[in-house]
């Protein structure tokens, strides 16, 4: 069959902008079609167009999306039925919004497993077998009645998988980090976070010997660990850190990880030695209160004697952070910004909390009723969608650029540049030219009004010189 995959570009100018990473969900499944005879190419636009034509004469599209892209990807799932070519769409976002999927798919593949899925349903389209014994798929009978299939079993042993078929991508030229993934799975149980519902609280891990055949298969420049948390098993990552060292795979690479890899300091040399140049760390919080609030199982004492040493062994920290918990007030966002700056964090993310389907944090404010907006393409972490408790949502989305202005300032820029720290110098002017760019869309003016004119919180009293208590300054 002729088989077109479709990763959607995230929506908007956004920190993953100008990062040419694809997820790979779609290169797996592609390895796994290509291997049974299949005619295989697989479009992410922020590589290269995608040729319509060549999707509108195929057998079969698949599109796979997270909740920021689904949008798009039930536009692309549109256009491409009516031509008359039959859709499955997958991801994160579908696993837990199946019903609205199928009113823009023919298809949906639910959870983990997508390369079998994708082969099972191939049979059934050739008449081997029946849709409904197709375990994690959900279709729409003839009767109108939505199906869905039992859940599909995780994963047992990822080194069954076949490795990322990264040349089926239509520009992979482009790529200059290769991604890899070495496990799946997550134990802790924060409550914003998708991963546990999608692929489970029980680590699964590729063996070391299986990660070292891949990358010596692709012979990458740089290589990005896709993994949530790459140091989950620290006695694991030592003995794959050792064969990259003794096998004369010293490349450099990027992971996530948290802060509590900072605890084995046999750890971090291995990672220095192998060619770790930066760790992306799910900090979440400056607030003991907010931390304990997301279960997150770190103390603020620990992050910042985890910076301290991260920077000791040359390893670039980039803090990722979660804003508007319903512990968190605007001087929250401004500690949280002056917090960085002290500990000479080299990057930042101030993310916006989300309430992304199939967490506990959707589950509790769509209970609440303290969701206001969904347009799905605004749940990407930077647009305010929910009522903050001890903020208004117009206070949050403006407390949050703010910080972002803040650290990725010209003055910072400036400071980097007469210090010759180039690697700095190229993120700062990176961020502050997104940060500029963000603000200056009108899409996201246009927003910020709505969120002012909506969510100002109301005048609680007047001062004899008439200003009024609580209203953000301007």
């Amino acid at each position: 069959m002729k088989i077109r995959l479709i990763e959607p570009e995230p929506p908007g100018m956004n920190v993953y902008s100008k990062v040419m990473l694809p997820r790979l969900g779609l290169p797996i499944i592609g390895a796994a079609l290509t291997a049974r005879g299949h005619d295989v190419k697989i479009f992410v636009p922020q590589m290269a167009p995608i040729d319509w034509d060549d999707v509108f004469s195929a057998d079969l599209v698949g599109i796979s999306t997270t909740t920021s892209t689904a949008t798009e990807g039930y536009s692309f799932a549109d256009a491409a039925r009516a031509k008359g070519v039959p859709v499955i769409i997958g991801g994160s976002h579908v696993t837990f919004m199946a019903d609205e999927a199928l009113e823009h798919a023919d298809y949906v593949a639910r959870g983990e497993g997508g390369e079998q899925i994708m082969l099972e349903l191939i049979d059934a389209l050739n008449g081997d077998r029946e849709l409904d014994t197709i375990r994690g798929l959900s279709f729409r009978r003839r009767d109108g009645e939505n199906v869905h299939s039992e859940k599909r079993e995780f994963c047992a042993d990822l080194d069954e998988l076949p490795f990322p078929d990264l040349n089926l991508i239509v520009g992979h030229e482009q790529l200059s980090t290769t991604p890899i993934m070495t496990s799946w799975g997550c134990p802790f149980s924060c409550n914003f976070c998708s991963v546990t519902a999608m692929f489970g609280k029980k680590y699964r891990f590729r063996s070391p010997e299986n990660v070292i055949a891949e990358i010596r298969a692709k012979s990458p420049r740089k290589i990005f660990f896709y993994d949530d948390n790459m140091a989950a098993d620290k006695r694991r990552l030592k003995v794959l850190l050792q064969m990259m060292i003794d096998e004369n795979l010293v490349i450099p690479w990027s992971t996530q990880v948290r802060i509590d890899v900072t605890r084995d300091l046999e750890l971090l040399d291995l990672m220095r030695r192998s060619g770790c140049q930066i760790v992306y760390l799910g900090l979440e919080s400056v607030s003991q209160e907010t931390l304990d609030g997301f279960h997150k199982s770190q103390s603020v004492e620990e992050i910042v004697a985890g910076i301290k040493l991260l920077h000791e062994y040359g390893i670039n920290s980039h803090g990722m952070f979660v804003l508007g918990a319903d512990t968190d007030t605007r001087q929250t966002i401004r500690d949280t910004v002056d917090f960085v700056l002290k500990h000479h964090i080299d990057t930042v993310m101030l993310n916006i909390l989300t309430p992304l389907p199939g967490t506990i944090q959707f589950a509790e404010l769509e209970a609440a009723g303290r969701i206001f907006d969904w347009r799905w393409h605004l749940y990407d972490a930077h647009h305010v969608v929910f009522t903050p408790k001890l903020m208004s949502a117009y206070e949050l989305q403006l407390e949050v650029l703010r910080g972002y202005a803040r650290f990725y300032s010209l003055r910072n820029w400036l400071k980097y540049f007469f210090a010759l720290r180039f690697t700095k110098l190229l993120y700062q002017g990176w961020g502050w030219h997104i940060v500029r760019r963000w603000r200056k869309d009108e899409r996201n003016k246009a927003f910020i009004e709505t969120l002012k004119q909506l969510h100002w919180p109301r005048p609680k009293a007047k001062t004899n010189d008439a200003t009024v208590k609580g209203a953000p300054s301007e």
